[in-house]
Order: structure tokens, then sequence, then C-alpha cells
């Protein structure tokens, strides 16, 4: 049965989104920290930083306050997720640490309880169908940013050459130009889709770490039973056997904390991208709509864009704050197993790790340091976004 289960556990593996298809095509896949800064990679920042600056030019330079909205949220949008592929690049090596020590932790039993396994699995699962459901919405979300108002034109009798961004440069007032600035928006969108998945991908990072503390509270809370065990095995006294117990999960916890600290540069860029761009975008994409100066493939289109932002916002805001929130939780853990009884050398194994783990570990914003990726921080954006969608209102 052990075999059975140490063959099990040798098949373990996390879920890397780097291994998907769409980190595959715009080469930041799992192997970006073995190969460095490519061709590929290199014109695909290049063709990014284009989007950027046509969004910024074309915004300054429109004389309709319509097209300026839609140029302004264009340049926001291109900009946020062309901080992501630097932030890739940047934080790879990182990234590669952190999945290579999720995988040796799912590979390695702590109790030998079935609920461990339980606990590894669901977030396993769980993390693929995040990744599945956003491949599914960035993709129709893609089709849609493209395609409805070109289709909802022609459907009502019109021209249906609309480009996706109104764009001032580079003009598209030919024929030749319009296909060449269209064609130009439409590979610079599907990259912004793939960026986008990479974006929200954070989630499998969050799900996972937060299942290996779960694995820590299951351990802690079974720490006696777990050194009976030990004891029996190992033919030692119950004092020495719970205290190498509390020893294995003081070092596991450590190695935690310290993996996520090196992946804490990554996520906090994650967060900045979207937290400094969130609440005009969403405001800038539904005052058409709330004025009621719109199309039929505007309103499609708007309608599932807005959708889509609060979405994510949501889900960053969420799966970071319950991540975070972890580590006050081994707190409680550590104080509630039998340390008034286990003698000395038990109560000072528990100093350290009860220093450390008083306080949540909030992802906070690079240069906004007050601000913390919590579900109060998600309820004021969206605030935010009402208020600059007012005063957007009073201006016009």
């Amino acid at each position: 049965m052990n075999k059975e289960n140490e063959k099990k556990r040798t098949s373990f593996s996390c879920v890397d989104y780097r291994k998907y298809m769409y980190c595959k095509l715009i080469w930041i896949d799992d192997g970006l920290a073995a190969r460095g800064l490519t061709r590929p990679l290199l014109f695909i920042m290049v063709w990014m930083m284009g989007m950027v600056s046509f969004g910024l030019i074309s915004f300054v330079m429109s004389t309709q306050n319509k097209a300026r909205l839609d140029n302004l949220r264009s340049f926001l949008l291109e900009s946020m997720v062309t901080m992501s592929i630097f932030n890739e690049y940047m934080s790879r090596k990182s990234l590669a640490q952190l999945h290579q020590f999720m995988d040796e932790s799912m590979r390695t039993s702590r109790t030998e309880l079935r609920e461990e396994e339980e606990i590894l699995e669901t977030a396993k699962s769980q993390a693929r169908k995040h990744l599945a459901a956003y491949i599914v919405i960035f993709s129709f979300n893609l089709a849609a940013m493209i395609l409805s108002q070109p289709l909802a034109e022609w459907l009502q009798g019109n021209s249906w050459k609309k480009l996706p961004y109104p764009w001032v440069v580079p003009p598209s007032n030919t024929e030749f130009m319009f296909w060449i600035v269209f064609l130009y928006q439409s590979i610079g969108l599907y990259f912004s889709h793939c960026l986008g998945m990479v974006i929200m991908s954070f989630s499998s990072i969050t799900i996972q770490v937060t299942a290996l503390f779960d694995v820590l509270l299951l351990s802690l809370r079974h720490i006696e039973a777990r050194a009976k065990v030990r004891m029996e095995r190992e033919g030692t006294d119950y004092i020495t056997s719970i205290t190498d117990c509390l020893k294995d999960d003081v070092v596991h916890h450590q190695r935690l904390v310290s993996e996520l600290v090196s992946a804490t540069p990554h996520l906090r860029r994650t967060f900045f991208a979207l937290s400094v761009t969130i609440s005009m975008i969403m405001a800038c994409e539904a005052y058409p709509l709330i004025m009621g100066n719109f199309t039929l493939g505007e309103l499609i289109k708007g309608l599932l864009f807005l959708v889509v932002q609060f979405m994510c916002w949501g889900q960053m805001c969420t799966r970071m704050e319950i991540m975070a929130d972890q580590n006050s939780e081994v707190f409680h853990a550590l104080y509630n197993t039998p340390w008034y009884s286990s003698g000395l050398k038990y109560k000072k194994l528990m100093v350290t790790p009860l220093t450390f783990s008083r306080h949540s570990m909030y992802i906070k914003s690079p240069l906004f340091t007050e601000m913390s990726a919590t579900m109060s921080t998600f309820y004021s954006f969206v605030v935010s976004s009402f208020n600059i969608l007012n005063l957007i209102r009073k201006m016009k």
C-alpha cells in the first residue's frame, strides 16, 4: 500500500500555466528561464510597444470626444498587458523556482492522510478549471473586439470597415492603409489577449500555494497523531517525536514563505498593472453605454469587455487575499498545538514561526504600499470607476 502511495505521489505535479499553449505562442513558456531573451519574444515586445505608442498618439491627436475615450482606453489596456510580458521576463527565474518547489511539495507526503491528497487534487483541478475558463473567456472577447463592430455594421447595411481602435496614427483613410492598420491591430489584440490570459494565470499560483498552506495547517492539527506514529516507527519518546514533527513543519513553513517572497515581486507587478489602469479603463468603456451613444457592435463589445474586466479585477483581489491570509492561519494552528506540555526545545522552535506568521502576507502595489490586493481594494476601485465616470460626464 505504501509503495502504491509513493508511486501515486511521484506522479503528482503542479499545474504550470507556462506549459499552456497561449504561453508557448508568445514565447513566455516554461523554457523562458533557460532561453532568456530571444528574437521572437523581442519582436512581440516591440509590437506591443507600438500598440501602446499609437494608442497614446491617437488619444492626443483625436478631435472627437468618443474617439478620444476609445484611444485612451486602448492606450491603458495595451499598457497593462505590455507590462505583463516584461514582468514575465523579469520574473522568469523566480517563477521557475516556485513551480519546482510546488512540484516537490506536492510529491512529498507530509501527513500520509487522505485529506492531504484531497486538498492537493482539489487545488490542481480548480487551477485547471480556472485556466480553461480564462482561455474560453479571452477567446470570445478577442473575437468580439475584432469582429463585433464590422459584423454589426454589415448586418445593418452599412460599411463593415471598422477598426477595433479608432487610431488617428497611422492613418487608415485608404483601402491599403485600412488593411495594414486592421492587420496590425488584430495581431496586437491577439498578443494582448494571450497576455491577458497570462495575467489571470496568477490564480493557478495562488490556488496551489493556498493548498500547500492548507496541507501545512492539516499537518499541525494532526501533530500529536503524527508524533505517536513516529514514536512507534523510530522508537523514540513522545517529546522527541513531537519536537521532530514540529521541526519538519517549521522548516517547510519557512521554505514555503521564502518561495512565496521570491515570487512576490511578480505578483506585486501583476497587481500593479491592473490597479493603475482598471478604474479608468472601465469608466472609458462604460461612458458611451451610459450616455446611449453607441452602435450595436459597440454595445456587444462594451458589455462583454466590462464583464471580463470586472471578473478579472475581482478574481485578482479575492485570490490574493485568500492566499495572504493563510500565513496568519499558521500562527493560530501553531498556538493550538500542545506546546505547554511538549518541553523547552519545542517551545524554542515555536518562537520564529510564531513571530513571522502573526500577520497576513498581503500583496502590495510596488508604488503604492498602502494599496493591498484585498476585497476592500476591489470595492474601492469599483467606486473609483463610478467617480471617474461621473467626472467625465461633467466634463462633457
